[in-house]
């Protein structure tokens, strides 16, 4: 079995997976941000675009959105904080040989039984991983030996 890739200990298969397939609706807003950010790391930018509230992206916004998706290897998803409507979320990432970190506090509404993103306010954050620290991707390794290998100097 693979581990979801939100970071919440389930299997991918018994968490974002049946969401991502249509084959149930996320029942949170919380399990809609998670089930998002397992999209971002699948590529999968209609699930985005579904899962977004009052908005049709154009031609281009869905290439940049796509080329971020496929040319970034996410690392973590960090929950800072939730409630009903809102999630506030870290999320770590390399893209083009360098560190990022996305941190958003997003919010959500429910439109005919079904979660949707509304917008988000981002937050300007460093990212600080220290070398010999255990890695965020949940390798077991530490960072220098793991992702931080993918970043060129």
């Amino acid at each position: 079995m693979n581990k979801c890739y939100c970071k919440s200990g389930l299997d991918f298969a018994e968490c974002c997976e049946p969401i991502l397939r249509v084959e149930q609706v996320a029942p949170t807003a919380l399990s809609l941000m998670r089930s998002r950010y397992s999209a971002y790391c699948l590529g999968d930018v209609n699930y985005l675009q579904a899962t977004t509230h009052d908005h049709t992206w154009t031609d281009d916004e869905l290439k940049f959105i796509q080329d971020w998706a496929d040319n970034s290897f996410w690392q973590h998803l960090e929950i800072v904080d939730f409630s009903d409507d809102m999630v506030e979320f870290k999320a770590y990432y390399i893209f083009e040989n360098v560190q990022h970190l996305h941190h958003e506090r997003s919010t959500f509404l429910k439109v005919n039984d079904m979660w949707k993103y509304v917008d988000g306010e981002i937050y300007e954050d460093k990212v600080t991983l220290l070398r010999n620290e255990t890695c965020i991707c949940g390798s077991g390794k530490k960072y220098k030996r793991c992702c931080a290998t993918r970043i060129t100097k």
